[in-house]
This record gives C-alpha cells, sequence and structure tokens, in this order.
C-alpha cells in the first residue's frame, strides 16, 4: 500500500519546525505549460500537517504538481526570489538527461552521498543534500559548479529554487503520471559544510557580481530564452504591451509572472535603444 505520510516526513525530516516555505502547485495544459500557479505560504511545520497534506493530495489528485522551495525564506514574505531566501537548508542537481549515468558518476565520485535521491518520472532524478552554514552565493556557486562537472541540468541551480517532494504525482510527463519516490541507498545523514564540498571560487564571484545568469556555452536559461524571444518581437516592431502580456502568460512558473514581463521587456527596450534600434539577438 502506498505510503501517504512520505511528504510529510520529508518536510520534518529536512527543514526545522519554523522555516518558512513556500508549497507551489502548478496546473498544466496542453503541452505542459502552465495555467495556474499557486503559492501557499507556511511554517515546516504546518505544510507537514495532515491538513495541509490531505489537501495537496486534493490538489494533486486532480491535476496539480506539488512543489516546494528547496530553501526556507524569510518570515512573512510572499516573495520567492533569492533574496527572499532566509537560510540555505540543501544543495541539490537537477537531472533531466542521462539520469541512470549521472546518478551513478555522482554517486561514485568524492562529493558527499546525497541525502536523498527521488525519482521524478522514469530516468530522471532530483539530488539533495542537507547542509549548514552556507550562504547563497556558495550555494549557487557550488550547484552550478557540481552541475557542470557531473552533466546535471546546468541552467537550474539558483537557491530560491522550487524541486518537487515524494509522494505525489508528477503530471508534467503527459497523459501518464508518475509518483515521486525515494531511491533507496547509502546516504549522508545531513549537517554538511562548505569544507565537505569543492569549491568554484570563480563562479562564487560571477554570482556574487551578479554574472550567475551567464551560462557555458551551448546552456541557456529559461531567463536567456525570454530575453532572445523578446528581441525578436521587439525587432519585428511588435507592441510592447502585447509582449509584456505574452510573456506574463509564459511564465506563470515565476514567483511574479507579471513583474518578471514588466522588467524582461522594459530591458529589452533600454538594450535596443543603447544599440541604436539595431540590436540583433542570437539565436537560442
Amino acid at each position: 500500500m502506498f505510503d501517504k505520510s512520505i511528504a510529510s516526513r520529508h518536510i520534518s525530516e529536512h527543514y526545522r519546525p519554523d522555516d518558512y516555505l513556500a508549497a507551489v502547485l502548478i496546473t498544466r495544459g496542453a503541452g505542459g505549460k502552465a495555467t495556474e500557479v499557486k503559492h501557499e505560504y507556511a511554517t515546516a511545520e504546518a505544510l507537514a500537517s495532515e491538513r495541509r497534506m490531505a489537501h495537496f493530495r486534493a490538489a494533486n489528485a486532480s491535476g496539480a504538481d506539488i512543489y516546494l522551495t528547496v530553501n526556507s525564506l524569510k518570515a512573512g514574505t510572499r516573495n520567492r526570489e533569492k533574496r527572499d531566501v532566509e537560510t540555505i537548508r540543501h544543495l541539490y542537481l537537477d537531472v533531466d538527461e542521462n539520469g541512470p549515468e549521472v546518478l551513478t558518476r555522482v554517486l561514485s565520485s568524492n562529493l558527499p552521498k546525497p541525502s536523498k535521491v527521488f525519482l521524478t518520472s522514469p530516468g530522471k532524478y532530483q539530488l539533495l543534500w542537507k547542509v549548514d552554514g552556507f550562504t547563497p552565493d556558495q550555494a549557487e556557486s557550488i550547484v552550478r559548479g557540481m552541475a557542470h562537472q557531473y552533466g546535471a541540468d546546468q541552467a537550474v541551480w539558483d537557491c530560491a529554487r522550487i524541486l518537487r517532494i515524494p509522494g505525489f504525482r508528477n503530471h508534467k510527463i503527459g497523459d501518464k503520471f508518475h509518483v515521486v519516490s525515494v531511491v533507496p541507498g547509502d546516504r549522508s545523514a545531513g549537517g554538511l559544510t562548505p569544507a565537505d564540498f569543492p569549491a568554484f571560487p570563480e563562479l562564487e564571484r560571477q554570482i556574487a557580481g551578479g554574472e550567475g545568469k551567464k551560462l557555458g556555452a551551448g546552456h541557456h536559461s529559461q531567463s536567456e530564452v525570454d530575453w532572445g524571444r523578446v528581441l525578436r518581437r521587439l525587432e519585428r516592431n511588435e507592441d510592447p504591451a502585447a509582449i509584456k502580456a505574452w510573456l506574463e502568460r509564459e511564465r506563470q512558473d515565476k514567483a511574479r509572472p507579471a513583474a518578471y514581463a514588466e522588467g524582461t521587456v522594459n530591458r529589452a527596450m533600454a538594450y535596443r535603444q543603447r544599440q541604436g534600434g539595431a540590436a540583433r539577438c542570437q539565436t537560442l
């Protein structure tokens, strides 16, 4: 019989009771695009309660994917950005391609054993390390460096990230669904510190200096993709207001889609103006 308490136990094991977190419920339409995104902010203790778990199970059964912030947020915030992160609780890797090979590479390396490994859908994994004593810049540089070194998703490394939690269905894979499960194995107990991980000082300097979104050749974050698409639309003389409305609809997975769309289009317009209206965008 399926263990309904797995999600609640995960939250209790990986966060302190008073950690302030965001649970994110995403309902998707055709092609996997988000049609509704709902943020529910509460303490870890409240989110792990049976009442809240019953609510999540009902939403999940109705088609919503359930996510949770990987790190704790500042109490009372209603945003989910790096500046809202209070305490780094985890390092992580998101593995969407060549999952078994990447997992084997990580587990056979000199890295500490992950605290938990999730099978999020066939061949795809999320790896979590429970940690203490990290700054956001340190955490992001190490996650990004590990992703590059071991073949995980290099566009997924920010400390305000949401990840799936075990025990809920993954509806993103089409008509079928997959219940996110815990992969058994030798795991770290937690309390890992920066000294337990390789350092990536150049990446940390880049992130601290605001250059964090510059990924390696051939790898583009969603923000970079959006930037290119916005520039192309501006080059076609499309109405900026229409572009903002389009981008807001596309990026419902953002904590503040309207603000994200507004900022991206305004920056792209300013960039084109600086370039004399002749800015050429690189195909992404």
